[in-house]
């Protein structure tokens, strides 16, 4: 493993997901209120925006069911992409590791 593919898997996700933390905190912070569910939401909506569709297709329903259906997508997939957010902090501080001992 090169320091490129280190750099790539480890340095670069962990400086996303704390600028993300920190935007979304700072954003919580501006209306005066930190709702923990918004801020979950927030958090992991861009970790877990790709498994939305996964979830549920919606076919065959009416405009509202339609637009219910992807919310509660929406909902499940941040909810599950908070879930991600401590999966790739750990598996980044293991390839760091591994990285290390194997130096």
């Amino acid at each position: 493993m090169t320091i490129v593919e280190v750099i790539k898997k480890t340095l670069m996700p962990l400086a996303a997901m704390t600028f993300w933390v920190w935007m979304v905190k700072t954003i919580m912070a501006v209306s005066g209120v930190t709702d923990p569910f918004m801020f979950l939401v927030l958090a992991g909506l861009p970790f877990g925006i790709h498994k939305m569709c996964i979830i549920l297709i919606p076919k065959g329903y009416d405009v509202g069911g339609t637009v219910g259906v992807i919310a509660l997508g929406v909902i499940l997939g941040a909810l599950f992409g908070c879930l991600m957010i401590p999966y790739y902090m750990v598996r980044a501080f293991y390839i760091l590791i591994r990285y290390i001992l194997d130096k």
